[in-house]
């Protein structure tokens, strides 16, 4: 999750890998907002490609 941050914070910048901590971690947005966010994490160095879910909660409904 920091590594997305750091490359949702400087996209043109270079992320380094959670894994190998190799810099040029490719990070993919295949969100579908508003329901979950989707990320597709590449590394050509260590060779991870990993897909990272984070569900979003519904809107709150107020209680009647």
């Amino acid at each position: 999750m920091q590594r997305i941050a750091a490359w949702r914070a400087a996209p043109d910048s270079a992320v380094a890998c959670p894994v190998c901590d190799a810099q040029g971690l490719t990070v993919l947005d295949r969100s579908a907002r508003p329901h979950a966010e989707w990320y597709v994490l590449v590394c050509n160095a260590c060779g991870l490609e990993h897909t990272l879910h984070i569900p979003m909660a519904p809107p709150a409904t107020p209680f009647d």
